[in-house]
């Protein structure tokens, strides 16, 4: 996994970061700059710096997520139950779920557009 930094600007010489290292923690810190961030948790959990999400827990089984109902479930609120695009969701397996929740911008106006531009870019 890739390291992935986001900054939430304060001012010119403070900044609040998320971080989300090479594991796949999600860590919260401050610091000038990224490399300062990534600096400060490469030396663990201090004051103004500690794990908001550890997958590495020892004894916890990773996180599996229904992409295919949450999509499904969208889409029947908003009665969208007797499309073509409906019937396409529910032939999907767990993997094209996945691949279509990466590629969508799941956005309520563009979630049957999105299905059909999936289809046709998976059928290449």
């Amino acid at each position: 996994m890739r390291k992935r930094i986001q900054c939430i600007e304060i001012n010119e010489d403070f900044n609040i970061y998320y971080i989300r290292d090479i594991v796949g923690r999600v860590w919260y810190t401050t610091g000038h700059d990224e490399a300062d961030a990534y600096d400060a948790i490469s030396h663990g959990e201090g004051i103004l710096t500690f794990i908001y999400y550890n997958p590495t827990t020892i004894n916890r089984k990773p996180h599996s997520y229904d992409f295919k109902n949450l999509v499904l479930d969208m889409l029947e609120q908003m009665d969208l139950q007797e499309t073509t695009e409906y019937e396409l969701v529910i032939g999907w397996d767990n993997a094209d779920a996945f691949r279509f929740m990466k590629m969508s911008t799941l956005m309520a106006c563009d979630i049957l557009l999105d299905i059909n531009k999936y289809i046709k870019g998976s059928v290449k």
